[in-house]
């Protein structure tokens, strides 16, 4: 999926966000501002999305001489859920379906970002998906390819909402199992530090995608991410991010489970912003 002039405004809307919380000290928000607009101005349109989250925030990280502006934010997050994962499991243990209530939880989860626009409560939005509606809902066809599988890549997305990648994984009985997170800190998506503190390692078996986009670009992937893609029976995929870099790559049995949080991903899925998905990707989706 391409860039599109949409996403400009977003990538700085996201930025005057991000300078708001205070992780970018107010004395150095407009040289950084400056910097992002002439970036921007000579962007290349046929990338992915995510690649312009890669590059703002390699400037940021550059000029704040700071590798990972939100370490605090992450550890909040990651200790927020984690505190409360008796709980979760105790809903999943205690439902019906314990696939569907975990798959919800996860889907749930990834309302956790501080990329986007429009940032949604936690709590409230696990309450809701727990009955909701799904947009988009190809879970069925999910669980039976998971049944047939012996191998399965899980691409993680957010630092908190990886808790809730950790309870889905352990509801899915397949042999080999693969956790991708981001080689390097980046806004805060979840890294192999992230993985280690909420024992991601227990349940799967975590690697990178060998970049710092936040999201799974194909082009600048690692040779073994693109690998492990290509020969895994099944890959669930989270997050908007990771559906932006790989909506367009071929694979026989792909999912993607996220929140849709901007009318440009929402129009091409064919639903509405703040919609839970669970969709079937492979070629050209």
């Amino acid at each position: 999926m391409n860039i599109h002039s949409e996403c400009i405004p977003c990538t700085i809307n996201s930025y005057l966000r991000l300078a708001g919380t205070g992780v970018v000290p107010e004395s150095q928000q407009e040289p950084i501002l400056r910097l992002l607009l002439d970036d921007l101005a000579r962007i290349d349109y046929g990338q992915s999305p995510p690649v312009l989250g890669r590059r703002m925030h390699r400037l940021i990280r550059e000029f704040l001489q700071n590798p990972d502006p939100y370490h605090l934010i992450k550890k909040k997050y990651n200790l927020m859920m984690m505190e409360r994962y008796p709980e979760f499991e105790g809903l999943i243990k205690a439902s019906g379906d314990p696939f569907n209530t975990a798959i919800r939880l996860a889907i749930a989860g990834n309302v956790i970002d501080s990329g986007p626009q429009q940032q949604l409560d936690v709590t409230e939005t696990i309450e809701r998906v727990a009955g909701a509606r799904l947009a988009i809902d190809d879970s069925r066809q999910l669980r039976r390819d998971l049944e047939q599988a012996d191998s399965l890549l899980y691409i993680g997305d957010n630092c908190g909402e990886i808790v809730m990648d950790k309870l889905f994984l352990s509801c899915i009985n397949v042999k080999r199992k693969y956790f991708a997170v981001r080689n390097s800190p980046v806004i805060n998506d979840a890294t192999l530090e992230d993985a280690n503190t909420t024992g991601m390692d227990k349940v799967a078996e975590v690697i990178t995608t060998g970049d710092d986009a936040p999201g799974a670009v194909w082009e600048s992937v690692s040779g073994e991410f693109r690998d492990i893609f290509r020969n895994v029976d099944t890959v669930i995929s989270k997050g908007q991010g990771n559906l932006e870099g790989l909506l367009d790559i071929p694979h026989e049995s792909i999912y993607f489970l996220l929140v849709t949080k901007c009318d440009l991903i929402a129009n091409r899925l064919g639903t509405r912003k703040g919609e839970f998905i669970v969709k079937k990707g492979g070629a050209k989706s």
